[in-house]
């Protein structure tokens, strides 16, 4: 019972968050957090697909931003260009990408040479690739970019923003619940044991194959599901927007920082990620914020380096005081708004945990 306290309390903030965006007109929530919290929840996604196979496996990949680009560009050629259904092409979108992620397993783990920094270079030409068919493909992209039309939705959604923050909260919790799922089988134990000897593994009767095309499969599928409803929250798309190095560096921080071997690590890292990087354009301080993530990814690699959540689970009573005092006590503040008492609180968290939490030894 104790295993499903994490997946409950998970559900249980899923639903409170849906109930609360549907419920915003009479309890007065502005739009802002909509927005906020849509983009955390498109970061736990991609960030969870990432996990599947290079947090669980081991096999760092560079690739994620390949899955967003397909997902995304679905969507733009077929509604934008063709005027086609969008919930039509999100799922167009998540097939592509899933036989995207299995060619690219198919190739990679057939040959056992690449492993290690061989395998992460290799997923890292994929999105230039595709970048590059875009840009010389009139059909796709042609270097003109494609502008995306607002689907219609029922009455009953509300908005615009309430139509992506309860199709991004959808997203997430499918990834997160296929991360649970994955974490407690046969198949999270088996990519477990490919992260720590795989060769060993495959000795001992582990299907290592076939348990990283599904995850690499499963991963692919969930980037370009989320990589749909990315390319509807920006509404323009181009090469530049979507086919970068932004985006699987992000995402490999945020599941760095996290925790990349725990399902609940994505969650823990997109929201002071992106708390974070919204407090520092607030603040004016954008082009600050490369270094700020840097030394603080630095930092807490040397402190934390299995990621935040485990310390955070390690001692949630230090965590929790420290989360609710800093919060009820930024409440009563006038000057500071709600997401800088949230960013306040988690940090405190953090800190606390690290804290009370012994520092890694050498080996």
């Amino acid at each position: 019972m104790r295993a499903l306290r994490g997946p409950a309390a998970v559900v249980i903030v899923f639903v409170m968050m849906g109930l609360a965006a549907f419920f915003n007109a009479e309890i007065g929530i502005p739009v802002y957090y909509l927005i906020l919290f849509s983009t955390v929840l498109f970061w736990v996604t991609q960030s969870t697909s990432w996990n599947l196979l290079s947090g669980y496996a081991g096999y760092f990949s560079f690739g994620q931003g390949a899955y967003i680009g397909v997902g995304a560009y679905s969507v733009a050629v077929y509604t934008g260009r063709h005027g086609g259904n969008f919930f039509v092409s999100v799922l167009i979108g998540t097939v592509l990408a899933a036989v995207l992620a299995a060619v690219t397993g198919a190739i990679a783990f057939r040959l056992k040479s690449l492993r290690g920094e061989i395998f992460a270079l290799l997923t890292l030409t994929v999105p230039f690739i595709l970048a590059a068919t875009a840009m010389i493909t009139s059909s796709i992209d042609g270097g003109q970019g494609t502008t995306l039309p607002v689907p219609d939705f029922p009455d009953w959604i509300g908005d615009f923003q309430h139509l992506l923050f309860y199709s991004n909260l959808t997203v997430a919790a499918i990834a997160i619940g296929i991360a649970v799922v994955v974490t407690s089988s046969r198949l999270g134990r088996g990519l477990a044991a490919i992260n720590d000897a795989e060769d060993t593994a495959e000795v001992l009767g582990v299907p290592t194959f076939r348990y990283k095309m599904i995850a690499i499969t499963i991963g692919g599928a969930l980037g370009g599901m989320g990589g749909a409803l990315f390319a509807l929250q920006i509404g323009f798309i181009s090469t530049d927007t979507i086919f970068n190095l932004t985006i699987p560096l992000t995402v490999i921080v945020i599941s760095v920082l996290g925790g990349r071997r725990h399902w609940a690590g994505p969650i823990v890292g997109a929201l002071i990620i992106v708390i974070l990087q919204d407090r520092l354009s607030s603040a004016g301080l954008t082009a600050w914020s490369p270094i700020i993530f840097g030394g603080l990814l630095a930092l807490l690699v040397i402190l934390a380096p299995e990621g935040l959540y485990p310390r955070l689970r390690a001692h949630p009573t230090v965590t929790l005081a420290a989360l609710l005092v800093v919060g009820v006590g930024g409440v009563v503040v006038p000057s500071l708004s709600g997401t800088d008492v949230l960013l306040a609180a988690l940090l405190a968290a953090v800190v606390a945990a690290t804290v009370a939490a012994p520092l890694p030894t050498a080996r």
